[in-house]
């Protein structure tokens, strides 16, 4: 970027009106000096972010009339991409990141915008191949970088065998094995194929690294609930909760085991409505009205078991439908009492 020593300062407060001020001293120095009419426009663009889209593309389309030279051809086509992906207008948008990309392979902000954009068009296979210019060695830390992203697509796409290999990968990449992030995903994942021994071990390690992880006592909990070791399940449950007063999936896999382990249905419909009270996820509480209407049936407490069980309906948004309960769905660990 040139150096222009004779634009004038844009003192900071108030805040509120920078911005204005900033592009008001630009377009006043582009006035005066059209000799350097591209490096002035293009500060002009830098600051335009809280414009309007079109406004952005439009101006944007101007610049790249005259940089000639291609001096900020890459950053033009940025301010282009942000712009028509709050226009939604993601094919354009995908279609700008693809050209930066082309000037620059090793843009990292580019690269993670342009593969969040395919998963929010649930093109995991696009996603996947866009992450796979993170293994640069211009980029710093990208191969681990690309495993991490990759291995949770995979994960989320339930291929948790090749997510196993990306999460593997990103673990003896990342410095000194010390991730907890990276330990609890393999957790996770051994968790969903079965292997309750590997994914104990693994959760037990994130706890070395960090004890305050109210994930890894979650995780180690599951192990234990579906080793048929029940009270160490309790026990991790607890923990979590310590950490994370509003952790409703532990509240919840402590209820399943109260009622069904211990038979203690009253003391399980407590738990469930604690649960309910420190919920802040609505998928979670979909399985809680789903599980307190069970229990209230099986307690012959019908009035407050279809009270719940339409509130599940809404939850799930069938509301005036009332259908039966389909009890095919997979298991992700938050059992169904």
């Amino acid at each position: 970027m040139k150096l222009l020593s004779y634009l004038n300062h844009v003192p900071d407060k108030p805040a509120e009106t920078y911005i204005e001020r900033k592009l008001a001293n630009l377009h006043s120095a582009l006035d005066e000096h059209p000799e350097d009419k591209v490096h002035l426009m293009h500060q002009i663009l830098v600051y335009m972010f809280a414009k309007d889209p079109d406004e952005i593309i439009r101006y944007a389309f101007e610049l790249l009339e005259v940089d000639e030279e291609m001096d900020y051809t890459d950053e033009i086509y940025f301010a282009m991409a942000r712009a028509y992906t709050d226009k939604n207008d993601i094919n354009q948008a995908i279609e700008c990141y693809r050209k930066i990309i082309a000037i620059d392979p090793t843009s990292e902000e580019v690269i993670y915008e342009l593969g969040a954009l395919y998963e929010k068009q649930k093109d995991i296979d696009a996603a996947l191949s866009v992450y796979d210019y993170l293994d640069n060695e211009a980029i710093d830390g990208g191969k681990e970088e690309m495993y991490r992203y990759k291995g949770s697509l995979y994960y989320n796409r339930k291929e948790f065998s090749k997510a196993l290999d990306c999460y593997r990968a990103a673990y003896e990449l990342s410095a000194e094995n010390s991730d907890g992030w990276i330990i609890e995903s393999l957790g996770e994942t051994y968790w969903q194929m079965k292997n309750y021994k590997e994914s104990t071990i693994r959760f037990k390690k994130a706890l070395e690294i960090n004890p305050q992880s109210s994930n890894a006592h979650y995780g180690i909990g599951l192990c234990y609930q579906y080793t048929d070791d029940p009270y160490r399940a309790l026990h991790h449950y607890s923990e979590a909760i310590k950490i994370k007063p509003d952790f409703t999936e532990a509240y919840n896999n402590i209820a399943f085991i109260t009622i069904n382990e211990e038979g203690d249905l009253k003391k399980g419909i407590e738990i469930l409505n604690k649960a309910l009270e420190n919920n802040t996820n609505k998928e979670s509480l979909t399985l809680i009205y789903q599980n307190l209407s069970r229990v209230y049936h099986r307690t012959y407490q019908y009035d407050l078991a279809e009270h719940y069980k339409k509130e599940f309906i809404k939850s799930v948004g069938l509301e005036g439908l009332f259908p039966e309960y389909n009890d095919n769905g997979e298991n992700d660990g938050d059992d169904e009492i």
